[in-house]
């Protein structure tokens, strides 16, 4: 029996609070500041919402913590879709919440007479909460084989190899239509990968990854990939959408996990 991977339905699921994601030493940051323009598509709410969090981002940055913190999505852009990019920045706002915390808050409005444009401006006060546990850069996953573009019915394969302790694997694929993980799956079980060896996926011949287009209508489809190694087993049970799985990969302790991400089209 072979398995073609060619649709995923998305489910709608919202996360409520992140609650406290670390613990550690905190840094107290005066001064952040954060900006977002006031546009047609943007109210003055919804602009001081996300200047907010821009404030909390260059909290982070003042507090020393921000390429630690953001290295699990540092390479997702813009780019990777919108429905990929909303969960990433639904994300990004549980885990702000969960290490900044603000002592002092002020909202502007401020016009730019050169780009003659209007933003909210929110400067703030905050205790930062500085991550005990550091990324153990001698853990690194390498994925070879993923191709910039695939055609349509093209058959998806990659290899895979952990360098620095044996490991588990997650595969997680965000189509346009939704989310999955391909691995591990009903015909290929959660099992060790050997540091230093190399491995295909799939795993088994029993399935066939197969690049198909959610919408036939559409010359283009972007396809997101996250692949997760973990020193142990961290069983992923929670729903098959975008924000449950990118917050269970924030949550995975830094010194336990590496992971791999990659974009790419179907025409």
């Amino acid at each position: 029996m072979r398995l073609s991977v060619i649709r995923f339905l998305l489910c709608a699921t919202l996360l409520s609070a992140a609650g406290a994601l670390y613990a550690g030493e905190t840094v107290k940051v005066r001064n952040a500041t954060g900006r977002w323009e006031v546009s047609g598509d943007i109210t003055l709410i919804e602009a001081e919402e996300r200047a907010l969090n821009e404030a909390k981002k260059d909290a982070l940055r003042k507090a020393g913590v921000m390429e630690n913190v953001w290295s699990v999505f540092g390479q997702v852009s813009t780019e990777s879709g919108s429905e990929f990019d909303e969960a990433f920045s639904s994300v990004s706002v549980l885990a702000l919440n969960g290490l900044v915390n603000i002592t002092d808050k002020k909202t502007e409005d401020v016009w730019d007479p050169v780009a003659k444009k209007l933003f909210k401006v929110v400067t703030i006060d905050a205790n930062v909460t500085k991550d005990d546990v550091q990324e153990d850069k001698s853990y690194l996953l390498e994925v070879t084989g993923i191709e910039p573009v695939y055609k349509e019915s093209e058959p998806f394969t990659c290899t895979i190899r952990v360098h620095g302790a044996d490991s588990y694997i997650k595969f997680f694929w965000f189509g346009e239509d939704g989310a999955s993980m391909v691995y591990p799956n009903s015909y290929e079980e959660n099992r060790i990968f050997r540091a230093g060896e190399t491995f295909t996926f799939p795993v088994s011949d029993k399935i066939d990854l197969v690049m198909e287009k959610a919408d036939k209508s559409k010359e283009v489809e972007k396809v997101n990939i996250i692949i997760v190694a973990t020193k142990k087993d961290f069983p992923y049970i929670g729903e098959t959408d975008y924000q449950s799985i990118l917050t269970w990969l924030f949550r995975l302790p830094a010194d336990q996990r590496t992971f791999y991400y990659n974009m790419t089209l179907i025409r």
